[in-house]
């Protein structure tokens, strides 16, 4: 049976029902929600960049979420994130910022609802389209750094037999902590898939050999390091 470890923040992971692969989270980062406030912001479409960015946008506004919602275009960066919207989404044929930019129009009103860490380029080319821009930020990530030796000493006696890599932030403070405390990346298991489009580039941009899904779905990730697809 295959150990697979995954990274994901607490408040993203969901409990697999699996008896083909053991799975291990380690979590590297933490979700901290902000206050936001929507006065004086007018738009014809909103852009949820994450589940959990709807999920905190829900939580804040109750049942008055009904009424903001009410006629506006609304677009999930991807099928997980679609996936708990209340409401009609639409979800672009690429999954990633770059399938958003694709849907807006020049003119179109657009509010985008996202971490305050989140990527700068979604916005810099919808307002280069000729879209009307806003950003809310209403979370943001703080790292976790403590017990990453744990990692170095499976790293270090093959425990571990894949990484799944979601997020380019995962991915940029996986390998900050790996350098700081394991030091040497052959250590790593030679199995390191990616989930999403942005993910892929920083993975590369660390000089990594990865795997890169069609579609980006933890539970496909291990069925299909595990040949269960």
């Amino acid at each position: 049976m295959k150990k697979i470890l995954l990274l994901r923040p607490e408040e993203k992971f969901e409990e697999l029902n699996i008896d083909f692969a053991e799975v291990i989270n380690f979590p590297l980062i933490r979700l901290v929600e902000d206050d936001f406030s929507l006065d004086d912001i007018k738009f014809d479409t909103i852009v949820f960049t994450s589940s959990f960015a709807y999920i905190s946008f829900k939580k804040r506004l109750g049942e008055s979420i009904k009424e903001v919602l009410n006629g506006k275009r609304i677009i999930a960066i991807g099928d997980k994130t679609s996936s708990v919207i209340d409401f009609k989404s639409i979800v672009p044929e690429r999954q990633s910022w770059r399938g958003i930019v694709e849907l807006i129009e020049k003119g179109e009103n657009v509010l985008i609802v996202r971490s305050r860490d989140g990527n700068k380029k979604l916005p810099e080319e919808l307002r280069g389209k000729g879209a009307v821009v806003k950003t809310l930020d209403i979370y943001h990530s703080e790292v976790i750094d403590r017990d990453f030796e744990i990692l170095c000493k499976m790293f270090n006696s093959k425990e571990i037999d894949a990484i799944i890599f979601s997020s380019g932030m995962i991915v940029n403070t996986f390998f900050k902590l790996f350098d700081k405390y394991c030091i040497n990346r052959r250590i790593l298991p030679k199995i390191i898939v990616s989930i999403g489009e942005e993910t892929s580039i920083i993975l590369k941009n660390n000089n990594i050999n990865f795997i890169e899904l069609e579609k980006p779905d933890i539970l496909y990730a291990i069925k299909k390091i595990c040949g269960k697809i």
